[in-house]
């Protein structure tokens, strides 16, 4: 609190100049980033609100995801600098120097690097809106600001006025007259850095008083020359201000440097010390496999942090994949194999079965991320973001769901209105045209005797041939599109028990008032509204399912049970069999052990959220057990057999 005290009022001495205080600025920067570091451990009134904005972007991520999945429905998709600078909108009203406001948006890029586990860059910086928007907003306004001062000395010179913040400077005589004066008077106090810069060009300056003097300019064109004039001192001004920028953006560059993740650099050791085993000491392969495996271990479970150690967790997703679809295509083809023995296929497949649930059974359910639980989330920005990317966006799912069965609908009443009005009424004119018919009136129908007879064939049978291709064209079409209709009508359904499931009443109503709007486009959905508005009468669940990789303990088990499985696949030394084992034995038991708080992941690159309100699902702790031992009954049955 001492040190802010401090700050602010250094900052606000720094108003009466019009100088950046990059210092000022350097020492905001790193309290915002100390504050940032020791969330959670400390109390920070002073950054309250903004804590409440990073922690409902996490959310609305999450529940996002939760709702309609992590995918992007636009060719450029929104990325976190600008939701952080929403927060930076929501929050700026607090910060009122422009070293402060610097300070924040700079701020906000060391919490894209931190999210993101980059070093700050100079296009990381520039990038960023808010940075951009409040240096373009310092800069403009520190024009329009001394190029009224300078317009005010300008105009008093010319004896257009009687006062001016700087009045040491030669009059002329004239007759020059501005339309609106408004726009050039000077309504603060002295300025001595303008002063400064007058002074400093006052021949010049004056010289180029005289010259609109005598020039007898008056009205717009005086206005245009003044303006002119006054951005001759204005440059430099600006220049300067940009310099000082450049300085604001390398002090952020090297104040908000994270220390260097070296960690990557243990692949390389791994790489190298298996490579050298491999060529010279084969006989220790396995020896070094099981080191680095043990190593390995520790610092998954230890040290790893999914989202900063980007080439761990890239290496390991890719591993991931890879491994647990070969290994179950090994596992499906010795299922079914004719020469595989009854035993091993039954545990083959049970193993096959398992893995697959590992990746679908919840590992958690936790109670305090439900919406209603987090009231904080209601009537705020990203909430409203939320309700946007869901319904009211174009391109949202269930506009577009929504927008394409009104497409449909109108497709087929355009169809069924153009066959009966047009095509079904040419088949008529072409009976009586044809004399087949002689008269047509309303639901009566009078033939005509010599159009039926026989060398009339051609008309009677002829016409009702060529229609009843069309009325079959026409069936043909309006069951496609009737399909179609009930498709969207079907995707609707699941779109809307996706959403509302997962909202509280708050959301629930802003959503339903934003469907409803888009369903009431047209009254060619009025049939089907009953039945759309059934599909809102939706049971929220009691409870959030979390898999085990979308929480950042669950993810080290879940890594560390497939590399377990790996090892275990891959070596034959009995020692290595028993440690994987082991080891896996070890992660299952692990699984029923509760953390506090959970970290969960709200989506890649964006805040984590914490859930403490949770219980465990012992049924994935079972099934990693039930795994483990099939596959040592399923290695026991191996060694039997050889």
């Amino acid at each position: 609190m001492k040190k802010l005290a401090i700050l602010l009022i250094t900052v606000i001495f720094s108003l009466t100049a019009f100088t950046i205080d990059v210092e000022a600025v350097g020492d905001f920067f790193t309290t915002l980033i100390q504050t940032y570091n020791e969330e959670g451990s400390v109390s920070n009134e002073e950054f309250d609100s903004f804590f409440q904005e990073l922690s409902n972007l996490g959310l609305y991520r999450f529940y996002r995801t939760q709702m309609i999945g992590s995918a992007e429905y636009v060719d450029r998709p929104t990325n976190v600098q600008t939701y952080l600078s929403q927060i930076y909108d929501n929050v700026q009203s607090q910060f009122t120097t422009i070293e402060e406001k610097l300070a924040l948006a700079g701020f906000l890029v060391y919490v894209q690097s931190d999210l993101s586990g980059e070093q700050i860059t100079q296009e990381m910086i520039r990038s960023m809106p808010a940075y951009f928007a409040t240096v373009q907003d310092y800069t403009r306004s520190l024009e329009n600001d001394a190029l009224t001062y300078f317009g005010n000395v300008i105009i008093y010179s010319l004896g257009i006025v009687d006062t001016a913040p700087f009045t040491d400077i030669q009059r002329f005589e004239s007759k020059a007259e501005i339309l609106d004066k408004r726009f050039y008077i000077y309504e603060g106090e002295t300025n001595p850095e303008y002063n400064k810069i007058i002074l400093e060009n006052k021949e010049s300056l004056e010289h180029g008083i005289q010259q609109l003097a005598q020039s007898d300019t008056t009205g717009r064109p005086l206005q245009i020359a003044i303006d002119q004039l006054s951005y001759n001192y204005v440059n430099s001004l600006i220049n300067e201000t940009n310099e000082q920028i450049q300085q604001v953006t390398q002090m952020f560059i090297e104040e908000g440097r994270h220390g260097v993740n070296i960690s990557f650099i243990r692949i390389i050791i791994y790489a190298a010390l298996i490579l050298v085993t491999f060529l010279f000491l084969r006989k220790y392969f396995w020896i070094t496999v099981l080191s680095i495996f043990g190593v390995e271990f520790v610092y998954l479970l230890a040290f790893y942090n999914p989202i900063k150690d980007t080439v761990s967790s890239f290496i390991y997703g890719s591993y991931i994949v890879t491994f647990v679809f070969l290994f179950l295509a090994v596992l499906l083809f010795k299922s079914i194999g004719k020469k595989i023995k009854f035993t091993e296929k039954v545990i083959n497949f049970s193993i096959f079965f398992l893995v697959l649930l590992t990746l679908f059974v919840p590992s958690y359910y936790s109670y305090d991320l439900l919406m209603g639980k987090n009231t904080q989330f209601d009537n705020s920005t990203f909430e409203t973001q939320l309700l946007n990317d869901v319904v009211a966006y174009p391109h949202a799912p269930l506009h577009k769901t929504i927008s394409s069965l009104n497409s449909h609908l109108g497709s087929e009443y355009s169809k069924v209105n153009t066959f009966y009005k047009s095509t079904f009424a040419s088949f008529l004119d072409d009976l009586l045209n044809s004399q087949v018919l002689s008269n047509l009136q309303g639901s009566s129908v009078q033939t005509n005797r010599d159009g039926l007879k026989i060398d009339k064939v051609e008309n009677y049978r002829g016409i009702p041939l060529d229609f009843s291709k069309e009325v079959t064209d026409f069936v043909n079409s309006s069951e496609i599109t009737e399909r179609n209709i009930y498709n969207e009508v079907d995707t609707l359904k699941v779109q809307v028990h996706d959403v509302l499931k997962f909202s509280d009443a708050e959301f629930e109503s802003k959503f339903m008032d934003t469907s409803n709007q888009l369903l009431r486009s047209t009254d060619l959905i009025d049939p089907l509204l009953p039945t759309l508005y059934s599909f809102f009468d939706v049971e929220k669940v009691d409870k959030i399912n979390l898999k085990a990789y979308n929480t950042v303990f669950g993810t080290k088990i879940f890594l560390l049970f497939f590399l377990s499985l790996t090892i275990l696949v891959i070596f034959e030394e009995k020692f290595v069999k028993y440690i994987s084992l082991i080891s896996m034995y070890f992660l299952s038991i692990l699984s029923f052990i509760k953390v506090t708080p959970l970290e969960v992941f709200s989506q890649t690159g964006y805040p984590i959220i914490h859930t403490v309100d949770y219980t465990i699902n012992y049924i994935f702790g079972i099934i990693l057990l039930i795994l483990t031992s099939l596959l040592f009954l399923r290695y026991l049955h191996y060694q039997r057999n050889k």
